[in-house]
């Protein structure tokens, strides 16, 4: 009976593994063997040529790379942390008993639900010379003109970190909001007729207590912030100069764009690793358990 189980459990994970070998597990496969090789579909008719670590030694000393790199290491960094506040805000604030408690929550999962390139198109037209920042700034005394928000390399790389905590804040606060609805209301009873106040209430009961939830989101974010494409492609495509462009949209544009497909790989395969460092630093707290 117990070996019958085992099998229809199988069984059921059967179509699941399928589709991860076909979808993830193959094309990973193959970007990491492409990447040993020099091939460029311009000459694709001479095949393909084995050059070993080649193309990874030309990325430790491309000093674009490692623009692009530092750049997507800060986007996920700040954007990150401000997500995790503001979602953490929100989710408390989804968690009191208020008028239209439904009504909020939809609201603020609006930004999430909405395709990231629409966002990225909806942002880059508020930042735009004549968008709605400009316009609402004109208004002022001190205003003499326009500024060109994406023009700048300064104020661009701000209007995409903005953009992109407004899109993924909902996603942070919807699951850290599942988090706080597993605590038993009985912790904060106990505490306030110890005289603990709401911010003690916080740090020794909220956050101890969603602690697993909250380091899965991060990890979740971290790892999709990494792979930032489309937003920033929709709002600068990189601009201006190169200075938004993410190890992503370095990788795809050398892949798709110039052809490079064997230095595109390795491009690609040093994302990965580095989103299995940060994985991997995360195991111990995915592993963590609250007493």
């Amino acid at each position: 009976m117990k070996r019958r189980k085992e099998v229809r459990g199988y069984l059921l994970l059967a179509p699941a593994a399928l589709l991860i070998c076909v979808l993830i597990l193959i094309p990973t496969i193959e970007t990491i063997y492409c990447s040993f090789f020099n091939y460029r579909t311009q000459m694709a008719a001479l095949g393909m040529k084995f050059i070993g670590l080649e193309n990874y030694v030309k990325v430790f000393s491309d000093s674009f790379f490692w623009d692009t790199f530092w750049w997507t290491i800060v986007f996920t960094a700040v954007t990150v942390a401000l997500e995790l506040v503001i979602g953490m805000l929100l989710a408390l604030l989804m968690t009191k008993k208020i008028p239209g408690q439904g009504l909020i929550r939809a609201v603020v999962l609006v930004p999430w639900a909405m395709p990231a390139i629409v966002a990225g198109i909806i942002w880059s037209q508020i930042f735009a010379y004549n968008g709605f920042i400009n316009n609402l700034l004109s208004a002022l005394p001190f205003v003499q003109e326009n500024y060109p928000w994406l023009g700048n390399e300064s104020s661009a790389k701000v209007a995409v970190m903005i953009a992109d905590i407004w899109k993924n804040t909902p996603y942070m606060s919807l699951l850290l909001l599942s988090g706080l609805l597993t605590i038993n209301k009985e912790y904060y009873e106990a505490a306030t007729i110890d005289g603990a106040g709401r911010w003690r209430q916080f740090w020794s009961i909220t956050v101890p207590l969603v602690r697993p939830t909250m380091m899965v989101t991060i990890l979740f974010r971290i790892i999709s912030a990494m792979r930032v494409y489309d937003l920033i492609v929709a709002m600068t495509n990189g601009g201006p100069g190169g200075s938004t462009t993410t190890v992503s949209m370095y990788a795809i544009s050398t892949y798709f764009t110039y052809g490079n497909i064997g230095y595109g790989s390795a491009l690609s395969v040093m994302l990965l690793l580095v989103s299995v460092v940060i994985s991997l630093f995360f195991v111990d707290s995915l592993k963590s358990r609250v007493r």
